[in-house]
């Protein structure tokens, strides 16, 4: 890699104990992406949130605290995860398929996810908070990432 470090803020977007996600599938597996990517330019971090939501999902949204930090290294690819509470989405989520080639929305049951399930794979600790109502470390450090090509 090129040594620098990509930061990626992404959306923890639940309903009634259902994560918003993002479906792609590669080499015959399903992956679920939180909604989010890359910082562009002098934009805030909050500010390439709110456009990816825009641009990926036609929806605007009002985002809340950062709920999750955490690392990603895969094939030299060095990702710093920013996952913030989204408190309000203002539309129906939908995927626009000339800005992303996910497949479609799911709003993924909470109590299913596993450690392979989400990208980033931050799962099991979305569970503890949401569902168990566990305080929270809130940097997790590099996080093992199933990948599949």
């Amino acid at each position: 890699g090129s040594g620098v470090m990509i930061i990626r803020p992404c959306g923890v977007s639940i309903r009634e104990n259902r994560l918003l996600t993002m479906r792609y599938h590669y080499a015959d597996q399903d992956r679920f992406n939180l909604p989010g990517g890359g910082v562009e330019g002098d934009e805030q971090v909050v500010e390439a949130l709110q456009r990816e939501y825009r641009e990926e999902l036609g929806v605007d949204i009002i985002p809340g605290n950062l709920l999750f930090c955490c690392e990603t290294l895969i094939h030299g690819r060095h990702v710093l995860h920013l996952a913030f509470d989204v408190k309000e989405l203002i539309g129906t989520p939908r995927c626009n398929h000339s800005a992303t080639s996910a497949l479609e929305v799911v709003w993924f049951p909470l109590e299913n996810l596993g450690r392979e399930t989400l990208y980033p794979a931050i799962g099991p600790e979305l569970q503890s908070v949401y569902l168990h109502g566990l305080s929270r470390t809130v940097y997790l450090g590099r996080v093992e990432q199933p990948w599949y090509e």
